[in-house]
């Protein structure tokens, strides 16, 4: 797969994660656990878009928090193994500019030597809903996938934080998926 490929290839994961996500919102009791324990990277043109639409005080804060990125085709990261530094009251001081890592939470795409990249589901207080109804969409393409989904669902169902597991979505089954959350 080459570079252009590539880039479309990942163009298209992010507009199929924003496509199922506009169906979801983070519960009010989520304590923003997405913005700890990761690290948040950036690409140059998102990096200094970001800088140059946030107020004074946040550009300081993340210019002073970012790092050189260790994942190729990034900018710049910031270390939120604890915390975000930008995050305040468990509220992002930047949620109107913040970066497309953070838009795509709870979905990661992740670079993949065969298919170019792979999206993960991770799981949080608001994935557990997406789970639901991939489990219920899968109920009718595959029983065994549906008991599988619908156990990690009733598993984690009243999750409070975020947990390091993760399921893998499959890129043919998301316009199928997309469709069912359009028409629920």
């Amino acid at each position: 797969m080459d570079r252009r490929q590539r880039f479309e290839k990942y163009d298209w994961l992010i507009s199929k994660t924003q496509s199922i996500l506009k169906h979801y919102s983070c519960p009010e009791s989520c304590n923003a656990s997405c913005c700890k324990h990761h690290i948040i990277d950036f690409h140059r043109k998102e990096y200094e878009k970001i800088l140059k639409n946030v107020d004074k005080e946040s550009a300081n804060i993340l210019k002073s928090n970012a790092r050189k990125s260790e994942l190729e085709g990034c900018y710049k990261a910031i270390n939120a193994v604890e915390q975000c530094p930008l995050l305040i009251n468990s509220k992002c001081r930047i949620y109107d500019n913040r970066p497309e890592a953070c838009r795509n939470f709870p979905f990661v795409i992740f670079p993949d030597a065969e298919v170019g990249f792979g999206l993960t589901l991770l799981l949080c207080p608001m994935s557990v809903n997406i789970i639901q109804d991939y489990a219920q969409w899968y109920k009718s393409v595959n029983s065994t996938m549906y008991s599988k989904l619908n156990a990690v669902y009733e598993q984690y169902k009243n999750i409070g934080k975020n947990n390091d597991f993760c399921i893998q979505m499959k890129e043919h089954n998301l316009d199928s998926f997309i469709e069912f959350l359009e028409r629920k």
